[in-house]
């Protein structure tokens, strides 16, 4: 999850969060995934063997083990703190740990807010990330809704102001007579209206 976190931009996190969102549009099927990809299926299959490893009492562990024949160089990263490998590679191998750890099936995201992935604190949860962020994004969408609200309710009155002033018995040009009635801003009037008082249909009020 941390390398998921990092971002597009860094090396390592772009062809995991490939292999994510492949994830999510196959509906979390991984099988579907891997059948639709028998070369992407080998890669990650491959990237790891299981390992016996016997304990000091009757039992044995398997353990996973990296294969290292696409390693690049030797050098230790502060990321990974192990050898470099192809980012494609890398990738593979954290997916195939990752899809055998017990909470897989608890990773969501990217969070619809902040873009982050995380674990699911329950089965539902599948949009954000945290209560605040589910919070914030509703308080968004309400203020979002009620500038849209005014705009509309200012551009109502504005019109039927307009129709007004046509017939009515004054020398004032339409946008101060609108404004100085309807105690609309003139900046929004000429911004959304011609100098004829005509509606600019492609104007959004920002």
């Amino acid at each position: 999850m941390e390398v998921l976190n990092l971002g597009p931009r860094w090396l390592y996190a772009e062809p995991l969060i490939r292999l994510m969102k492949r994830l999510e549009e196959c509906g979390g099927n991984l099988k579907k995934m891997m059948d639709g990809d028998p070369e992407l299926a080998e890669a990650v299959a491959k990237v790891c063997v299981t390992r016996w490893m016997p304990l000091t009492n009757r039992r044995a562990h398997l353990v996973l083990q990296r294969v290292d024949e696409e390693i690049l160089s030797r050098k230790q990263t502060p990321e990974q703190g192990g050898p470099r490998m192809r980012p494609e590679r890398y990738a593979a191998l954290l997916f195939h740990v990752g899809t055998l750890n017990p909470e897989w099936d608890k990773l969501a995201g990217p969070c619809a807010r902040c873009g982050r992935y995380y674990l699911k604190k329950r089965e539902s949860q599948k949009v954000y990330c945290s209560r605040r962020c589910g919070n914030n994004a509703t308080a968004v969408a309400r203020t979002r809704k009620r500038i849209a609200d005014e705009r509309k309710d200012k551009l109502h009155r504005a019109k039927t102001a307009i129709s007004e002033w046509r017939s009515a018995k004054t020398q004032q040009d339409w946008k101060h007579w609108v404004s100085q009635k309807t105690g609309i801003d003139l900046r929004f009037l000429t911004r959304n209206f011609t100098e004829t008082g005509g509606v600019k249909s492609t104007t959004k009020e920002k």
